[in-house]
């Protein structure tokens, strides 16, 4: 199969790793510098300290337009999308969206693809530079259907080494799950400067843990809040030593996802008349650090 992946970032880079071994993949990148450098070098893929250079991907800047494909994946932050969206919107092969939060949902409408799905993904991933990237954490990839059958989407159906692919019957309910993480940890460990797992080990960081579960949970009217807040620690533990993508984004004075993930929360609090003092809070703490590039 021919996939195209939108984004170079550690999703897109990761991504093009896993899936190059069994398919044609073309990465298109923001910027022509790191298409050239894809282009002489390969992908460096790091697993468990081992290092493997992929050199059968095809790498494009993405201002040179997309190419024919079977797939194309958007691995792009959400605040990229309507910057991308103009170039999609007539492209009538399936599409993947692997945003966080929930807020890129109404974007969707606008494209004249009959086959459009949505993804949450569960890996680790570290890029190093503009060509490397580390696995740090096997996960899964959760994939609905948004429109059209998924059931048409091969890698649902594929084995992939270290790169499992699972279905999901209902795109909400499962964006609904990864944004209650999301929205828990990325925040927390953003303005306490901690990896994951401190959140759960530090006594007094586990009750700002519990609050925000709590307040965020009654907000998205979460039905098992029981299980949700296991699913959350589970997460919490696997990815311990993990450093959250917003932690990381603030400490290298970039934008954060604080707006697609904390920001959509606040407006379903302000459409509920729902109290929203903790996660307010945090919204207006990461905004302030991110205003001043960390």
């Amino acid at each position: 199969m021919r996939i195209g992946i939108v984004g170079g970032g550690a999703i897109g880079l990761l991504f093009a790793s896993h899936l190059s071994g069994k398919h044609s993949v073309t990465l298109y990148t923001h910027t022509a510098d790191q298409a050239s450098i894809i282009k002489r070098d390969g992908v460096r893929l790091i697993v468990d300290g081992e290092s493997r250079q992929l050199t059968g991907i095809v790498s494009k800047g993405l201002d040179d337009g997309i190419l024919d494909v079977d797939l194309l994946i958007l691995a792009v932050k959400q605040y990229h999308l309507p910057h991308i969206l103009p170039r999609i919107k007539g492209i009538q092969v399936p599409l993947l969206f692997l945003q966080n939060g929930y807020g890129h949902i109404s974007y969707l409408k606008q494209l004249k693809s009959p086959t459009i799905y949505v993804g949450v993904v569960e890996h680790g991933a570290l890029k190093h530079d503009g060509n490397t990237v580390e696995h740090t954490g096997l996960g899964v990839t959760r994939i609905a259907s948004y429109k059209g059958e998924l059931e048409q989407l091969s890698l649902v159906n594929e084995r992939i080494d270290h790169f499992p692919f699972a279905k999901s019957d209902d795109f909400h309910s499962m964006l609904m799950d990864k944004l209650v993480v999301n929205a828990v940890i990325n925040p927390l460990t953003a303005i306490l400067e901690v990896e994951n797992g401190g959140l759960i080990t530090n006594s007094f960081y586990y009750q700002l843990f519990q609050d925000l579960f709590e307040e965020i949970s009654d907000i998205l009217e979460v039905e098992n809040k029981e299980k949700s807040f296991e699913h959350v620690k589970t997460v919490c533990r696997a990815t311990a030593e993990n450093r959250s993508s917003m932690l990381k984004d603030l400490e290298n004075g970039r934008k954060t996802e604080i707006d697609a993930i904390l920001g959509h929360i606040l407006s379903e609090a302000k459409s509920k008349g729902k109290s929203d003092c903790l996660t307010s809070s945090l919204y207006k703490m990461v905004k302030g650090k991110e205003s001043q590039g960390g």
